[in-house]
C-alpha cells in the first residue's frame, strides 16, 4: 500500500457523535443505466445489509438526465426500502455536476463514490472505509494500479489510456498516488464539504486529489481489482468511453497539477536547441568571413548573404524555435503565477469555510 502522507489540519474533522455507529453515504451516479441497475442496486444493498452491525447506511443514486427507464427504476427500487434515495437531473450534466449534487444532500460521516457497473465489487466499500478510518486520512482511492492491485477483461485501448493517463498523473503530481482518475473513493464528508469543488465531468476526480494536496490532507490507497468482464457484450455501454475527450481531460489534469511541466521544460529545451542552431550558424558566418578579404562591414554582409545561401534553412529554423521558446518560458512564467494566486485563494475560501462551520457550531 503507498499514502500520501502530510499533517492533516484538525480544523477540518467534525466531532463524531459518541455511542452512535459511524453513518456512511454511498452514491451511486446513473445515466442510461436501465439494463444493470437493478441488478447492481440489488448487490449493494444486500452488502450494506451486512455490514449494518459496523455502520448506518444511506444509498444515494443519482440519475443523471437519463432517456431511458433509469429514473423509474431507482425509484422502484426505493420505495420499498427507506434507507434509498433518488436524485433527478432534468438532463444530463454529467459525472462532476452529478457527485456534487449528491455530495450536497449526503448525510453520513463519511461518502464513498462507486461505479454503477459494479466493475470494483461492493467488498471494496468496506475496505475503503476500514483504511480511511484506521489511518485517520480524508481520502482513501481503490487503485487497481498499485501493488497488489489488478484489472481483469478490459479492453487493450482501454487499459493503455487509462494506465499511462494515471502514470502521466502521478508523475505530475508527485509520484505518491497510482490511481488518480478513478471515482470508486471513500471520503472523511466534513473535509469533502470544504474543498469548493467546480469540475463537470470526470475531471473531477482529479479535481479532488489535486485540492486535497494544497490542504496537506492525507491520501491513501487500497489495491483493487477493476474487473470488466462481462462487459464486451453491452455495446451501449462501451460507446461511453469518449477516448479522446478523456485523454484531453488528463492532459488539462496534469497542467493542473504541475503547468511548469507543460511550458517551462519544453521552453527550455526548445531554447537550447535554439541557441546551438544559433552557434552553429555564428560558427560558419565567422569562418565565412575568415576567408574574405576587405573591410568589416563588406566582408561581414557577404558572410552573412553567403552563408544564407547556402543553408537558408538553418536560419529559418533557429528563428522559429527560438520564437517558440519565447513564448512557452512567457506562458510557463505567467501559468506558474496563476496557479499561484489560484491557490491562496483557494485556501482563503477553505479557511472561510471552516470558520462559518465553527461559527454555526457545525
Amino acid at each position: 500500500m503507498t499514502a500520501l502522507d502530510h499533517a492533516v489540519d484538525p480544523d477540518l474533522d467534525e466531532p463524531r457523535p459518541e455511542g452512535k455507529r459511524p453513518f456512511v453515504s454511498v452514491v451511486v451516479p446513473a445515466y442510461n443505466e436501465a439494463l444493470i441497475l437493478m441488478e447492481s442496486l440489488t448487490q449493494l444493498y444486500a452488502y450494506l445489509q451486512a455490514l449494518s452491525d459496523e455502520y448506518d447506511w444511506e444509498l444515494v443514486v443519482v440519475n443523471d438526465g437519463s432517456s431511458d427507464e433509469t429514473g423509474a427504476i431507482a425509484e422502484a427500487f426505493a420505495s420499498t426500502r427507506p434507507e434509498v434515495r433518488v436524485l433527478h437531473h432534468a438532463v444530463n450534466f454529467r459525472l462532476g455536476q452529478a457527485l456534487r449534487f449528491a455530495f450536497n444532500t449526503c448525510r453520513g460521516d463519511y461518502v464513498v463514490t462507486i461505479d454503477c457497473d459494479l466493475s470494483y465489487a461492493p467488498e471494496h466499500i468496506g475496505l475503503l472505509l476500514s483504511r480511511l478510518r484506521e489511518d485517520h486520512a480524508k481520502i482513501a482511492v481503490a487503485s487497481p494500479y498499485m501493488k497488489g492491485g489488478q484489472t481483469t477483461g478490459i479492453p487493450f485501448g482501454r487499459r493503455f489510456l487509462s494506465k499511462g493517463a494515471n502514470r502521466f498523473l502521478s508523475a505530475s503530481s508527485g509520484g505518491n498516488l497510482s490511481t488518480l482518475t478513478g471515482m470508486v473513493r471513500a471520503y472523511d464528508r466534513p473535509f469533502l464539504s470544504s474543498l469548493s469543488l467546480r469540475s463537470m465531468g470526470t475531471d473531477i476526480n482529479t479535481e479532488i486529489i489535486y485540492k486535497a494536496q494544497l490542504l496537506n490532507a492525507r491520501v491513501v490507497e487500497v489495491p483493487a481489482h477493476l474487473d470488466w468482464t462481462g462487459q464486451s457484450s453491452m455495446p451501449e455501454r462501451e460507446s461511453k468511453l469518449q477516448i479522446g475527450k478523456s485523454t484531453s481531460g488528463y492532459a488539462f489534469s496534469g497542467f493542473m497539477f504541475r503547468p511548469v511541466a507543460f511550458f517551462i521544460i519544453p521552453g527550455l529545451l526548445i531554447l537550447a536547441f535554439a541557441l546551438y542552431n544559433l552557434g552553429w550558424l555564428s560558427y560558419n558566418i565567422l569562418h565565412e568571413y575568415s576567408s574574405l578579404a576587405g573591410s568589416f562591414e563588406p566582408r561581414m554582409s557577404a558572410a552573412f548573404a553567403n552563408t544564407f545561401d547556402e543553408r537558408p534553412h538553418a536560419y529559418f529554423v533557429s528563428g522559429f524555435t527560438l520564437v517558440i521558446a519565447v513564448q512557452l518560458l512567457t506562458l510557463g512564467i505567467m501559468s506558474f503565477q496563476q496557479k499561484r494566486y489560484f491557490e491562496e485563494l483557494f485556501h482563503l475560501s477553505t479557511a472561510t469555510y471552516k470558520e462559518q462551520q465553527r461559527s454555526r457550531g457545525w
